[in-house]
């Protein structure tokens, strides 16, 4: 699609060269200036593409699980350009990528397991995250529902693990605060107790710009395939209700 073309509301037409180009300017130019001036292409091929997503992607979504969010808000499926700078050294007023995500609109975003689209200057990712506080009073799917059920369901976890995590179709990696810093471990957790105190595990597949079929409408579809494939890691790791086998079951 050329940078001339008009884009019809709450359509997705892919993700395009100009998706990445505008990420790519605004590293060399974050500042509010230069983002007002180019407000109408951020509205156009960032924002745009990611509403024009959720439109095509809502009904599979709620059929997949009823309860998703899907209403579109920014701070709930959408994420934020503008940084919190307020304690931050890095006084830079935007971030350099852009965000998708659906999780149990009954709960908060941060609190859940969550299937997600990324956007930035270098690829678009699609997969699936779970962060927690590492707090001792943490109340999130990861502190409450993954780790009691990595102890309680550990076979049902490892099948999981060989059947999407195994073939290689996705990439991995996880987080921990080690020594005061927030430390990247790729691939999966070893030990037992790694998975016990992780507080975030990735699993997503990237896309390079040039990635085929990325910049048309039908990437939409490889979206809900790779969602149906990883939604099973949603229900094990943040599913609270007592049918979450049964959950697990229906979503094959």
């Amino acid at each position: 699609m050329k940078a001339t073309e008009k884009v019809t509301p709450n359509t997705f037409h892919g993700f395009t060269r100009e998706s990445y180009v505008f990420f790519r300017e605004l590293a060399e130019n974050n500042n509010k200036p230069w983002f007002d001036r180019n407000r109408a292409r951020y509205d156009q091929y960032v924002t745009g593409a990611f509403r024009g997503l959720l439109a095509e992607l809502e009904p599979f979504l709620l059929e997949l699980n009823p309860n998703f969010e899907t209403g579109g808000k920014t701070n709930r499926n959408f994420s934020r350009i503008n940084r919190d700078i307020r304690f931050s050294k890095d006084k830079t007023p935007y971030k350099s990528n852009y965000y998708l995500y659906v999780f149990d609109g009954r709960r908060e975003r941060g609190d859940e397991g969550r299937l997600y689209v990324g956007l930035s200057a270098d690829c678009v990712t699609v997969g699936f995250s779970i962060y927690g506080e590492g707090k001792k009073n943490d109340t999130s799917a990861l502190a409450t529902v993954f780790r009691e059920r990595l102890r309680s369901h550990p076979a049902i976890f490892d099948r999981l693990l060989r059947q999407i995590v195994a073939p290689a179709r996705f990439e991995t990696y996880w987080h921990r605060q080690e020594k005061g810093e927030w430390t990247t471990h790729p691939g999966l957790p070893r030990r037992p107790e790694d998975w016990q105190t992780l507080q975030a595990w990735i699993v997503r597949k990237l896309f390079k710009p040039n990635a085929r079929g990325l910049g048309s409408p039908a990437f939409a579809g490889e979206v809900r395939n790779i969602f149906r494939e990883l939604y099973p890691l949603y229900v094990f790791t943040s599913a609270s209700s007592p049918k979450w086998q049964n959950l697990l079951k229906n979503a094959k």
